[in-house]
């Protein structure tokens, strides 16, 4: 199969989107408990779906209504995880698949996805993702491509395991894609191996990952490495929670790959006690500023980057003067950029509150306050606002998913006591 794998077996978009739901319920739903958390989130992860569609293939002239739909499933999102602030107790929901099963399944669709992910033409690539970013084809025209005396740089491209067509391709079309196999193949760990550390559950992290696998919206944004590296970096900084160091610098490169991740620097200096917090904070702000620096150096790293998926601080509305290139890529496209500063001041304030509120959190308050945070951060994004599903789903499925955690909460609040990468057994 020479082209994309989907289309080659026969399957169009809406029979693709039928079988990723029919597959969540038939292994996610609990059947014998209809009126239960977990069967609402199933329907919640698929409110965004009908915006998505109707955005594919027209970043230049998406209809107004599909941005109020994407706000609509976002601010669902958005109530969810603070809603999930509350539900101290969670029943153990186990899948309707056992763990060989999901094993299975989970490495089947993951080896299509990963070969997808490398043979995957770069205009349908863009054609299916509705957070594709507006001017991407002019900002890789002006990245250096190789020259022809380069001969080192042909030879490496010509040696590695990619399919002809790609090896066509400017250099940093080949970075984004083994980016976002990297990333792919990151999440898919990240999540089962929380599942197994901190949901002390090893089931709980093969069903994350499945459900990841599964969705819609992993196949749509599949070779977006812009939501991938940053979605992956936050995964593993909850991972590693525990050493502050360790997730200050996640956060920091996340906060300075995306701009829609820096409201994550201050609620994770509000999770840290004493030392921990010195660290934390002198690492993931200084990680962030040198990402800023470099990016404003004028030494090509920019357009590196933005050629890689990375978005600018002026790119995501955080500069007034920058409008989106096409009204119709953004729900503020064409309005005036005061309207949208009321909801900017509205998230900031967001950002305060849950910076020290609540003033001891545990590790689920912290999942849940970070996917907040990113789901709330599409509605002041100026450029494909509420298309970057992918930047939040991971930690949306974390929420999903997660058990009752009384005593990893006392584990998390000796650890916050103690300033310490793991508490004192003597404390």
């Amino acid at each position: 199969m020479n082209g994309p794998l989907v289309t080659d077996l026969g399957l169009s978009p809406i029979v693709w989107l039928f079988l990723s739901l029919l597959g969540c319920v038939t292994l996610f739903f609990k059947f014998s408990r209809f009126w239960s958390v977990r069967n609402l989130d199933l329907i919640l992860l698929f409110a965004l779906v009908p915006g998505m569609m109707m955005i594919v293939g027209r970043h230049d002239h998406a209809p107004w209504i599909a941005f109020i739909l994407l706000f609509l499933g976002s601010a669902a999102w958005l109530a969810r995880c603070l809603v999930d602030l509350g539900l101290s107790r969670r029943p153990l929901l186990e899948p309707n698949l056992n763990a060989s099963g999901l094993l299975c399944l989970s490495v089947g669709i993951l080896g299509l996805l990963l070969v997808e992910t490398v043979s995957l033409p770069v205009e349908e690539g863009a054609a299916r993702n509705p957070a594709e970013p507006s001017g991407r084809e002019d900002r890789n025209a002006r990245v250096p491509a190789v020259e022809e005396g380069n001969g080192a740089v042909k030879q490496v491209i010509e040696i590695a395991p990619l399919p002809p067509s790609l090896k066509q391709e400017r250099p940093q079309v080949i970075v984004s894609r083994v980016l976002a196999l990297l990333a792919h193949l990151g999440l898919v760990a990240g999540l089962w191996l929380i599942g197994w550390k901190h949901y002390e559950r090893s089931l709980t992290g093969l069903s994350m990952a499945a459900c990841y696998l599964l969705l819609p919206y992993t196949r749509m944004a599949l070779v977006d490495s812009g939501q991938l590296i940053p979605s992956a970096l936050i995964i593993y900084a909850v991972l590693w929670y525990a050493r502050p160091a360790i997730a200050g610098l996640l956060i920091g490169l996340a906060a300075g790959w995306i701009p829609a991740c820096l409201g994550l620097i201050f609620l994770w200096t509000g999770f840290y006690r004493g030392r921990s917090r010195i660290a934390y904070v002198a690492v993931a702000a200084s990680v962030a500023i040198v990402c800023a620096l470099l990016g404003s150096a004028g030494l090509g790293l920019s357009e590196w980057a933005r050629a890689l998926g990375a978005r600018s601080i002026a790119e995501v509305g955080l500069l007034p003067q920058f409008e989106p290139r096409s009204s119709g890529s953004s729900f503020w496209g064409g309005i005036d950029s005061s309207f949208r500063l009321p909801v900017l001041i509205g998230y900031l304030a967001m950002v305060l509150v849950v910076t020290f509120w609540p003033t001891r959190k545990d590790l689920s308050q912290l999942i849940a306050l970070s996917a907040a945070l990113l789901a709330a951060s599409q509605f002041w994004y100026l450029d494909k606002g509420g298309t970057l599903v992918l930047l939040y789903l991971p930690l949306a499925l974390l929420v999903m998913f997660r058990p009752t955690m009384n005593s990893r909460r006392l584990r998390a609040g000796a650890f916050a006591r103690n300033g310490a990468a793991a508490a004192n057994p003597a404390a």
